[in-house]
C-alpha cells in the first residue's frame, strides 16, 4: 500500500490536488490512501476580518477551502475529474487553524465525515483508529497548549490512544510533533511533551506530523520513525514566489517499509502566483 502524506495546507486545496495528481502522473504510480496532517485551513464561511487580513491580502489562496466547497460549473467538473484521477479519499485531522465549531458540528455523529459533494475530503476526529489493509492508523489533531482551548490536544482522545499496547498502532498521525524537534526564533523548544510520551508508550512504526512549517526528519525515537512535514506553501517573507515546498509531501510504501520525502524540482513549478486550476487540468489531460 502506498500512502501519501501532506503537510499543512492552509486553504490551498487546488494546489494540493494538482501536486498529488502530478506525482501520480510523473511516477506512473497510484496512491492507495492520502492523509493530511492538519491546518487544512477548513474555513467554509470566511469572516470579513479574515478576508481583510494581511495574509489573505498577500495571498488570497488561503481562503480556497471555501471556493472548493462552493465550486460550480467548469471548476466543479474539473474537480470531479481530478477526484477520479486521484481515486482515493483524502483524510485530514484538525490543526490549530480551522473552523472548529463547524468541524465539531459536522462530525458529532461520526468518527469520519465526508465534507464535500465530491466525497473527496474526509475529516477524522481525534482518537480514531482506522484499519486499512494490515495497517492500524491512529489520528490525533490539535497542539499542546498551556491552557485548554479549541486548538488543544483533547485529553480524552489522547488517553484513548495512550491505552493502546506497544506496537499495536502502525502509523500515528498528529498535528503537533515530539518535544525537542527544534527551537523557534524566540529560543523556545518546539514540540509537545504529550506527543513524546505517546510515541514512547505505544511505539508506532511511523509517526507523521506537521505544524512547524519545516521538514524535520526522518529521525528515530526508539522503534518509531518520525517525520515532520514542511508547509505546502511558505509565508511571503520566506518565498516571494510562494512556491510549493520540497518536503511538504511524503510517500510511505508499507509493503517495502520505505518512507520517501518528495523533494523533486517540479514541485516548485506550482506557485500561488497566477496558478489556475482549470488551466492545470487542461495541461494534465494533454499529458495523460
Amino acid at each position: 500500500m502506498k500512502i501519501g502524506f501532506v503537510g499543512d495546507v492552509h486553504g490551498r486545496m487546488f494546489h494540493t490536488l494538482a501536486v498529488l495528481a502530478t506525482w501520480q502522473l510523473k511516477s506512473n504510480e497510484k496512491l492507495d490512501l492520502i492523509i493530511q496532517v492538519g491546518d487544512l485551513g477548513a474555513y467554509p464561511f470566511p469572516t470579513q476580518d479574515m478576508i481583510n487580513s494581511r495574509f489573505v491580502l498577500e495571498d488570497p489562496t488561503e481562503l480556497d477551502f471555501s471556493k472548493f466547497l462552493n465550486a460550480k460549473g467548469i471548476l466543479f467538473e474539473n474537480l470531479l475529474y481530478i477526484k477520479n484521477e486521484i481515486n482515493t479519499p483524502i483524510y485530514f485531522i484538525r490543526g490549530n487553524h480551522e473552523d472548529f465549531s463547524w468541524l465539531n458540528e459536522i462530525s458529532k455523529n461520526n468518527k469520519i465525515t465526508n465534507i464535500d459533494r465530491l466525497n473527496l475530503f474526509h475529516y477524522v476526529v481525534d482518537g480514531t483508529v482506522m484499519k486499512i489493509n494490515d495497517s492500524n492508523i491512529a489520528f490525533l489533531g490539535g497542539i499542546e497548549t498551556d491552557r485548554e482551548n479549541d486548538t488543544s490536544i483533547k485529553l480524552t482522545q489522547y488517553n484513548k490512544l495512550f491505552n493502546y499496547k506497544e506496537r499495536e498502532i502502525d502509523i500515528l498521525v498528529t498535528h503537533d510533533a515530539p518535544y525537542g524537534i527544534g527551537v523557534n526564533f524566540k529560543g523556545q523548544v518546539q514540540g509537545s511533551k504529550k506527543i513524546s510520551s505517546l510515541i514512547k508508550k505505544i511505539q508506532p512504526r511511523y509517526h507523521i506530523a506537521g505544524h512547524y512549517h519545516h521538514l524535520n526528519g526522518p529521525r528515530m525515537y526508539d522503534h518509531t520513525t518520525y517525520l515532520g512535514l514542511n508547509v505546502l506553501v511558505p509565508p511571503l517573507r520566506k518565498d516571494p514566489l510562494r512556491r510549493v515546498q520540497p518536503g511538504s509531501i511524503a510517500i510511505l510504501d508499507t509493503t517495502l517499509n520505505k518512507l520517501r520525502v518528495l523533494e523533486d524540482e517540479w514541485l516548485t513549478q506550482f506557485s500561488t502566483i497566477n496558478f489556475d486550476f482549470n488551466e492545470f487540468i487542461e495541461w494534465y489531460k494533454r499529458e495523460v
